[in-house]
């Protein structure tokens, strides 16, 4: 990702053109974005995940009790500790939140809109991250701008500019009404990419409840179909945390782009219940042994 860094790690990099390379097979497109998901709301979490590999990490204020502070720092450490090859992406709660305009400032990459179910809630979204040079209405923040340093842009732009040509935002399909209306999400103007809310579906499809490898429901199977339709017709990429989907095959995930493979959290239940069960099962070995 070092390659769509803006000219400061202070401003988003160009998430918007990486995106778009997936939809395009060739040689120096990536067809996937790997990802993981902070939801240990600590820059120690996020200085280590920053440094693994990965193309994007998804800080997740939705789930996870991040103030702006903190949220900042996170965002910047990701940015920093990667040296630009690692993108910082945001999950706020709604297009409402007064956490959206902090992670804007802090240089995110993109922005994750969950809930959303209407195109109209999908414009008012991308509207919150545009400035009015994209008919957007995003406040200017003279606090963030260091000469020099942060508002550094190509001859002939801007700050502004690069901010509205580089930031993707991502809508996140999780109802019914927004897998029904997902094709007039898909076609507002400013909407990079969608995003499989499996979790949220899951439940508005009235679909049983299920363990990480456990069986999926048929209906998220069919809805998962559409969304690839919609995808395909409008060329917009397609996320999803791949832990929480699982078919009778893998061959769905060739047609998503984004794929957030697990979590800092989840990480930290299976490293330590795996060291646990091997710790266990070796002092039974041992003890049998004695015996």
């Amino acid at each position: 990702m070092k390659r769509y860094c803006a000219a400061s790690l202070f401003q988003p990099p160009n998430l918007v053109k990486a995106l778009e390379n997936t939809m395009k097979p060739g040689p120096g497109h990536p067809t996937h974005l790997m990802g993981t998901i902070v939801s240990i709301p600590h820059t120690i979490s996020a200085r280590t995940v920053a440094v693994l590999g990965y193309d994007f990490v998804m800080i997740d204020a939705q789930h996870t009790p991040i103030g702006a502070e903190n949220l900042v720092r996170l965002i910047q450490t990701i940015s920093l500790s990667s040296q630009g090859r690692t993108v910082p992406i945001c999950r706020v709660p709604s297009a409402q939140s007064h956490l959206l305009t902090y992670a804007l400032d802090a240089g995110v990459g993109g922005i994750i809109f969950p809930h959303i179910d209407t195109p109209e809630q999908a414009a008012e979204a991308v509207s919150k991250c545009r400035y009015a040079y994209s008919d957007g209405d995003r406040s200017l923040a003279p606090a963030v701008l260091v000469p020099g340093v942060t508002d550094i842009a190509p001859i002939g732009s801007s700050h502004a500019h690069v901010a509205d040509d580089n930031l993707a935002v991502i809508i996140q399909i999780e109802s019914p009404l927004a897998l029904e209306n997902a094709d007039a999400i898909a076609a507002v103007p400013g909407v990079n990419a969608l995003m499989l809310g499996a979790g949220d579906l899951r439940v508005a499809l009235r679909s049983p409840p299920r363990q990480v490898g456990d069986p999926e429901d048929p209906k998220m199977m069919d809805a998962i179909d559409r969304l690839v339709s919609v995808s395909r017709r409008h060329w917009k990429p397609l996320a999803v945390v791949t832990c929480k989907v699982a078919g009778t095959t893998n061959k769905w995930l060739k047609d998503f782009q984004l794929l957030m493979l697990t979590s800092d959290y989840f990480s930290v239940v299976k490293g330590h219940k795996e060291d646990l069960a091997q710790m266990t099962k070796t002092l039974a070995e041992v003890h049998g042994l004695r015996n």
